[in-house]
């Protein structure tokens, strides 16, 4: 149980183990960011476009009233000319205040006139205004409006840009004029100016060849056209209504903006509300920083308890391999302890009944070992432990064990090894440790070990088996009369 303890300490010890299930945590925090933040920012643009669809169709609706109560204050005063034909529209105080009131009830963004119907600015009844080959061709206007729309003209004495509007005459005048409305754009402009997004939001009504002909929402420059844009090249082109990016790669000048558009079908006229694209993530972009904040403020903090727990680990598993070591290590001479000894031959003599490999155990004693305690202390017995401890060393493999069996007794086990080969290595150790001089107060300390050497047979059952025979030898070699190597 112990062992299993200490070996799933060590793996979870693993500087890998550890790394990958930082890692692991980090990349699915940092996943639910990133997809949070791609849903929320798709979600941000979805809803401004929506808003601007709402705001496009009332617009779409509010224009349409305009333009159709234009119509009326047309027709009706075409009935009223047609009626009073020696009368005169400008000076009848009737039909100026009739005039005036639809005016007010409008913004005041027209007036109505007679003017000469050979002018330049004049609208032609004769022919339709826009180009007829537009891609949203079906958007000219109706006969059942029956408007024509000129082209923007500038009042010089007032700067103001007008745009005139005429109906086809049931009756042509006599004296060659034309009755039609002179729209104010910079009134219509400021008729949208309250319906715009704030602060970055733009409305325009443009004609279908692209001239703006009202704005409100940024600097206005009256009749300016935007035919080249990306809006007309582009978007129209393809369908009547929607919500676009405009994105003009060619002007660094133009902002990045988010667009919703909308044909008239009655009247020639595209409605288009913008804002900018980056206010409209703006919202977006506030959430997107405290959300990437709060996750670095997780990510920091895991990744010190990671490195912080991978040190505590790594000690843990440093400590737990000291303790495994004390638990089966000679604390004196820091070789293998009785037990480990013990067992670590029981596995071997498992291992030998399946792979018929040859085994020996030898036993060495330190001749006189309780008379070098006696006579020259404790510690100078401890050094004499030490002293053949590291003899036997330097005449055993890597593979090999030694162990201290207590007192002045060690034990070697020789895996693969048959007793000529082990009787080999006991003289080596028995000639290294001759070599050994401790110097003392009371002179110098030499001393000799003897060794019973035993081969693991077919028969062995248990570590007894064995153990005893080489201990056997080891009482033969001490009854020869000491420093000697004798085989069981």
């Amino acid at each position: 149980m112990e062992g299993e303890t200490i070996r799933h300490v060590e793996e979870w010890a693993r500087p890998r183990t550890v790394v990958l299930l930082t890692l692991l945590l980090l990349a699915a925090l940092w996943t639910v960011v990133v997809v949070s933040l791609v849903v929320a920012r798709h979600d941000s643009l979805a809803a401004t476009g929506r808003t601007l669809q709402q705001l496009t169709r009332a617009l779409e609706e509010q224009t349409r009233q305009q333009f159709r109560l234009l119509d009326t204050v047309l027709v009706a005063s075409e009935l009223w000319l047609q009626e009073r034909p020696d009368r005169d529209l400008h000076s009848d105080p009737a039909v100026r205040r009739l005039v005036d009131n639809l005016r007010a009830s409008s913004g005041s963004f027209f007036d109505i006139r007679l003017q000469a119907a050979d002018r330049p600015s004049s609208p032609n009844p004769g022919k339709e205004h826009g180009p007829s080959a537009h891609p949203a061709g079906s958007n000219r206007p109706t006969r059942d409006v029956g408007l024509w729309i000129g082209q923007p003209i500038a009042d010089p004495a007032t700067a103001r840009v007008h745009l005139p509007v005429a109906r086809a005459p049931s009756n042509p005048r006599a004296d060659g004029q034309q009755l039609m409305a002179i729209v104010d754009l910079e009134m219509l402009s400021r008729s949208y100016e309250t319906e715009r997004l704030r602060p970055h939001g733009v409305i325009a009504l443009l004609s279908l060849d692209g001239t703006v002909l009202a704005q409100a929402g940024d600097d206005w420059q009256p009749a300016h056209s935007l035919a080249g844009g990306t809006l007309f090249r582009h978007h129209l082109a393809e369908q009547s209504r929607a919500v676009v990016v405009l994105d003009d790669e060619d002007s660094e000048d133009h902002p990045r903006l988010l667009a919703s558009y909308s044909v008239l079908t009655d009247f020639p006229f595209v409605v288009v509300v913008l804002e900018d694209y980056d206010a409209a993530l703006a919202g977006w972009k506030r959430q997107s920083m405290w959300t990437i904040l709060l996750a670095l403020g997780m990510t920091i903090p895991l990744a010190v308890v990671a490195w912080r727990s991978l040190r505590l680990l790594r000690r843990l598993a440093e400590h737990s391999v000291q303790l495994r070591d004390l638990a089966i290590s000679d604390q004196l001479t820091g070789v293998s302890n009785r037990q480990h000894f013990v067992a670590t031959l029981a596995d071997e003599l498992v291992l030998r009944q399946h792979r018929s490999l040859p085994l020996a155990v030898m036993l060495l004693d330190i001749d006189f070992f309780r008379r070098i305690n006696d006579g020259y202390g404790h510690t100078i017995g401890d050094q004499v432990l030490l002293a053949v401890a590291q003899a036997a060393k330097r005449a055993l493999r890597q593979r090999d064990l030694l162990a201290r069996f207590g007192g002045g007794q060690f034990a070697v086990l020789l895996p693969d090894t048959e007793i000529a080969e082990a009787l080999l290595v006991a003289n080596r150790i028995r000639a290294h440790t001759g070599e050994i001089a401790i110097p003392t107060e009371n002179g110098t300390v030499r001393f000799s070990v003897s060794v019973g050497a035993s081969e693991a047979t077919a028969s062995d059952r248990s570590t007894d088996e064995l153990l005893r025979r080489a201990a056997q030898a080891l009482h033969s070699a001490a009854a020869a009369g000491h420093d000697r190597v004798v085989a069981a």
